[in-house]
């Protein structure tokens, strides 16, 4: 178990490249906004760039990891992300800089749906939940590491010294993976002797996987369409320094951080999924409101600065309760097999709506509006559509425990 939980940990380390590589454009928007001369929504296009990619070929990325197998395409997945940092610092120009985010993209598609298979086949089901609490993790983690180190990278450089550390950091993991992670077992790497177009049909009919999509897609809007802006809101809107908002901004990932692993804790004790994203999309619904000034007619407080500063800090918590419960009912729809990367590539690519969404929508919005109150109600309709989904996606799981259990 110990064993199991410390390769569960490196594999956090694969996709911190992934969640790195998505959240450094949150402390750039201002210097890249400056150096390209570019507005808000474009700057949040070049974010949805990962998403874009992610709903074209999320399918397709899980066909090309069953044909592989996990390792090789983690492998490779860190490899294409190298690619994507390297680029940009070599040719620091606005196409070449698409070039390199749209290949991180990809990277981070390969890396996202190797990893949930990896742990599928190298962990035992008696500790899912802690595993997949772990795993969930990964994605603040890694936000928090870079956005924490940007402004003392930023105190002496430009973005594009950013772009070189990640850079740095996906090579370790890469050589390091290469050692670390095992030979795929001869039961996954067995090739079905099914059409692979069938095999496709079979999981894009699988509506459960589509309600748990949309249910991710719904939790990713919310949690990086705040992520994205936040360091920009505080020193912009509220006044901050940049400094202080960069690190608010790391602190809101390292929260949810913890919510992740409490979540696996909860998971691992038998706490149903359904609350557990209920709860989570109820409160965070609440806070953003709270935060983006929907409830300022009927609140005046004095300290309703420093009340919105730790509602924006909660939700990051609440929202952690979610992608964990999303991993781990996905790993009870079947049993780990070579149509297992196709599944989770399926539900990536209903995922990536919400990716795109949260980073491009909310600045378009903005934009448009010149407020940043839409995000609180919009985030209100979203929580909606979440609770719905994870309250839906948990008893599908539980009908099929049922099942499994009369046919053995």
């Amino acid at each position: 178990m110990r064993k199991e939980l410390l390769f569960a940990w490196f594999i956090v380390s694969c996709g911190c490249v992934g969640a790195i590589n998505l959240a450094k454009l949150a402390p750039s928007i201002g210097l890249l906004i400056d150096y390209f001369e570019i507005s808000l929504s474009i700057s949040g296009l070049l974010g949805g760039l990962f998403s874009i990619l992610m709903m074209l070929t999320g399918v397709i990325g899980g066909i090309f990891i069953a044909k592989l197998g996990p390792r090789l395409s983690m492998l490779l997945g860190l490899s294409i992300s190298l690619m994507g940092c390297i680029f940009p610092v070599l040719y620091k120009t606005m196409p070449i800089l698409m070039v390199g985010r749209a290949l991180e993209g990809y990277g981070f598609l390969l890396i996202n749906l190797s990893a949930p298979v990896l742990l599928t086949l190298h962990t035992n089901d008696n500790i899912r939940g802690k595993v997949m609490g772990i795993w969930g993790s990964f994605m603040p983690a890694g936000n928090a590491v870079i956005i924490f180190i940007a402004p003392l990278i930023y105190l002496l450089s430009d973005w594009y010294s950013l772009w070189l550390v990640s850079g740095f950091y996906t090579f370790s993991i890469l050589v390091l993976a290469y050692y670390i992670i095992p030979r795929d077992p001869g039961y996954f790497v067995k090739r079905n002797t099914e059409s692979l177009t069938l095999i496709i049909f079979r999981s894009i009919k699988k509506w459960k996987i589509l309600i748990i999509g949309a249910t991710f897609a719904c939790h990713s809007l919310i949690f990086l369409g705040n992520m994205q802006f936040l360091p920009y809101y505080f020193e912009k809107i509220e006044g901050y320094s940049q400094n202080f908002s960069y690190l608010a901004t790391a602190f809101y990932c390292l929260t949810s951080f913890a919510g992740h692993l409490y979540c696996g804790f909860l998971l691992n004790n038998g706490k149903k999924p359904e609350k557990l994203i209920g709860f989570a999309f109820t409160s965070s619904a609440i806070l953003v409101a709270l935060f983006f000034g929907v409830f300022d007619k009927f609140i005046v407080l004095e300290e309703i600065r420093v009340i919105k500063f730790v509602a924006i800090i909660l939700v990051a918590f609440f929202m952690g309760l979610t992608p964990p419960t999303i991993f781990y009912l996905m790993s009870y729809i079947e049993t780990a097999s070579w149509t297992t990367p196709i599944n989770y590539g399926y539900m990536v690519q209903i995922q990536a709506i919400g990716i795109f969404s949260g980073s491009f929508l909310f600045g378009l919005l903005v934009d448009i509006t010149g407020g940043w109150i839409v995000i609180g109600y919009l985030s209100i309709l979203i929580s909606i559509f979440g609770t719905c989904g994870g309250v839906a996606s948990s008893r599908f799981m539980d009908f099929n425990r049922e099942r499994k259990q009369e046919l053995k």
